[in-house]
């Protein structure tokens, strides 16, 4: 019950409780006063009538006494009249029956009125010749009681009404601030650091308002400061520390992502060959000098959709999507020139060779760097800073026969599930505790060798499969599930197509309503790169998918793909950070700070973070410590 009903409902009992003692009070005292009247009326009854009879007392048969008595007693309001002689006998009796129309009997029983009798003596000169007896009617004082108490409740009833709209308008007022103070606490929980700026008037809530306001503004301020660091050690550690690309792992999970999204474009792979002599002829210095000043020629190219890379050494790498064969080539013809424009600064008209490979949608990623390495080795033996185009395609089919082989899977039940990155939460005085697995799509080819799963999925993707995919699989997972003794949550990922499919999002409704299996042990993943390709379509989906009582984990996160702030607008549960930001943490001080930042921000915002395959048990020590949720081995 809200604050107000509980003040609105305990301020009208008071009120009711005040009402009635007072009321019944009040009705008493009416009640006592009517039957006072009673009495005195009564009496000046009875001495009047008594002296108008007196002279006609002489003949105690004359009919004038009847009749005085009846014009007095026919008014109603005396129950009972006697006319007794000296000797006490009954001469005159009237009466009225004791019905009292129209007044509840609960009344009668809760405030009786009792009858009142005078007596007067009738004398006939200086003798004692009767007596008369004049008994009330308490109809009439019921009636006067009854009206009396219907009037006052009716205005008591008005000015309860009354009252409670006021009241109702006061408290509304009063509470106003409180309902200002909810939402800013709601604002505050949901990641938006909000403050108050009409302070309340009444001096306790104007307290907690100010409170509140510091409260917001402080934690703001601590994640924003947090954010602006973040974003720091991000960059520090996607990029190279001399030249200032990004590094190798970050190529890695770029050309990961491009592949899983369809995009196309072509890798260049650029190895400077003439290092070593150089060292020799003009040191180390010269050489560190000469890969900055190729790194930076190499990011002012003036070609659309860049993204260049320094891998080890002497290995540097450019992604070029879009991209058609005139403009890789157009592109490699300008790092000839560079090339040859530094190598005479350093007596080398050799100095580098590469290696380029177009790659689409059906490209498998595990086939790249060979055939990077197999075009520069053609480079080689073309010439001075060569390039050689390897125009081999990085997939093992064709468009048609991914084709044949997803219908295939979806057809004839070709998926094989299996539960693994298995995350435990590890406490000092706990055995370790199973929070979440993954279920692993696996798919074979008819030699039993599996196909590359990324490629099968954007495959899917590209012909309006992946729903489908994504329903066999759930469908697998839940049947999996319902055959364990003890189950344990388990991440099922889904394709950016069901994210938006309200046709999927139904179906996985009645799914899951339909299966025996708790909704809490369901996590629903994609990887951060596709949910920050439209972050409206997985804010809604986290939601839905939170109404059926599962939650949603972003997997291979990272702060430069989605920023740490936004994960509680988005409604996320779980991140699972990206496995280049926990290899070698023990040991890199950029990550172990970034990690950390990640970690207390999400502590604020209630996001549960997880590490995937940690190998290195330094590494494992070190996430053990830094309190993650769950780490998998």
């Amino acid at each position: 019950m809200s604050l107000s009903k509980q003040l609105l409902t305990l301020l009208t009992l008071i009120f009711l409780i005040v009402f009635s003692v007072n009321f019944f009070m009040s009705m008493n005292n009416i009640r006592s006063y009517l039957q006072g009247e009673s009495e005195v009326h009564v009496q000046n009854t009875a001495t009047s009538l008594g002296l108008s009879l007196s002279p006609h007392m002489e003949n105690e048969t004359d009919p004038i006494l009847r009749t005085m008595m009846n014009a007095i007693f026919d008014t109603g309001y005396y129950k009972e009249m006697r006319l007794l002689d000296v000797d006490g006998n009954e001469l005159v009796r009237l009466s009225n029956p004791d019905d009292v129309s129209g007044v509840p009997d609960w009344l009668i029983e809760l405030l009786p009125i009792k009858t009142a009798t005078a007596v007067s003596e009738i004398s006939n000169g200086w003798n004692i010749a009767g007596s008369l007896h004049v008994t009330s009617n308490p109809g009439y004082g019921y009636l006067k009681l009854y009206e009396q108490f219907k009037s006052t409740l009716q205005l008591s009833l008005l000015i309860l009404v009354a009252a409670t709209l006021l009241l109702l308008v006061v408290l509304r007022m009063i509470l106003r601030p409180l309902q200002a103070i909810t939402r800013q606490a709601d604002d505050i929980s949901a990641g938006k650091f909000t403050t108050i700026d009409e302070l309340p008037w009444t001096r306790e809530v104007r307290s907690v308002a100010n409170s509140m306001n510091s409260m917001s503004i402080k934690i703001g301020q601590t994640i924003q400061n947090l954010n602006s660091r973040l974003d720091k050690l991000t960059d520090e550690v996607n990029r190279d520390p001399l030249t200032q690309l990004f590094n190798q792992a970050t190529f890695n999970v770029d050309i990961k992502q491009l592949l899983s999204t369809g995009e196309a474009g072509y890798v260049i792979y650029i190895k400077l060959d003439a290092l070593s002599a150089i060292i020799k002829k003009h040191g180390k210095h010269a050489v560190d000098n000469l890969l900055k000043s190729f790194s930076g020629e190499l990011q002012q190219m003036p070609f659309p959709a860049l993204r260049c890379y320094r891998w080890y050494g002497s290995e540097f790498a450019v992604i070029q999507t879009g991209a058609d064969g005139n403009d890789v080539k157009a592109l490699a013809q300008q790092v000839q020139r560079i090339a040859s424009r530094l190598g005479e600064q350093y007596d080398q008209h050799d100095l580098l060779h590469m290696g380029i490979v177009p790659f689409a949608r059906n490209s498998e990623f595990e086939r790249l760097q060979p055939a990077l390495i197999e075009a520069y080795k053609q480079a080689l033996l073309i010439g001075e800073n060569a390039y050689f185009i390897k125009q081999d395609t990085l997939s093992s089919m064709n468009d048609i026969g991914w084709k044949t082989t997803i219908e295939q899977v979806i057809a004839e039940d070709g998926i094989i599930i299996t539960f693994t990155n298995a995350a435990y939460s590890y406490d000092d005085n706990l055995q370790p505790q199973l929070v979440m697995r993954e279920a692993f799509t696996e798919v074979r080819d008819n030699t039993g060798q599996p196909f590359p799963i990324g490629t099968l999925f954007s495959m899917a993707e590209a012909f309006g499969a992946s729903v489908a995919l994504d329903q066999h699989i759930v469908r697998k997972v839940l049947q999996q599930l319902s055959q364990e003794a003890t189950p344990a949550p388990v991440m099922i990922n889904l394709s950016r197509s069901a994210l938006s499919s309200a046709e999927f999002q139904q179906w996985l409704a009645n799914e899951i309503s339909q299966s025996n299996i708790d909704p809490a042990l369901l996590a629903f993943g994609v990887s951060a790169y596709i949910a920050a390709k439209d972050l409206d379509a997985y804010r809604q989906f986290s939601l839905f998918v939170r109404q059926l009582g599962a939650a949603s984990l972003l997997k291979r996160y990272s702060s430069d793909v989605i920023p740490v702030d936004m994960l509680k607008d988005l409604q996320i549960d779980y991140i699972r950070l990206a496995r280049e930001l926990t290899k070698d943490i023990h040991s890199n001080t950029h990550k172990s700070d970034l990690l950390n930042t990640i970690q207390q921000i999400a502590s604020l915002i209630e996001v549960r973070v997880l590490a995937e395959s940690v190998i290195n048990n330094k590494d494992f020590q070190w996430l053990q410590q830094a309190g993650l949720f769950g780490i998998s081995r």
